[in-house]
């Protein structure tokens, strides 16, 4: 073959986007690995708290509702 003959052969440029798809799947799967390993460390490293704070609406609890005694014609 002579020279630019290669890029326009079918059977290289199936092999060399395999070769490309291989790469790249090899690279996603190691960028994978490291978020999961990132990802349980941080799990370790935030202390297990125990809530000592009761659910609610964000200390709202005791506003006074004023139209809870009006006919709703506000």
């Amino acid at each position: 073959m002579s020279s630019g003959t290669t890029a326009q052969d079918g059977a290289w440029q199936q092999r060399e986007k395999a070769e490309e798809a291989r790469y790249i799947h090899q690279k996603e799967q190691e960028q994978f690995a490291a978020i999961r390993e990132q990802m349980e460390r941080s799990k370790e490293s935030v202390p297990n708290q125990d809530k000592d704070f009761e659910g609610g609406f964000g200390g709202q609890e005791d506003l006074e509702d004023r139209y809870a005694t009006t006919s709703g014609d506000h």
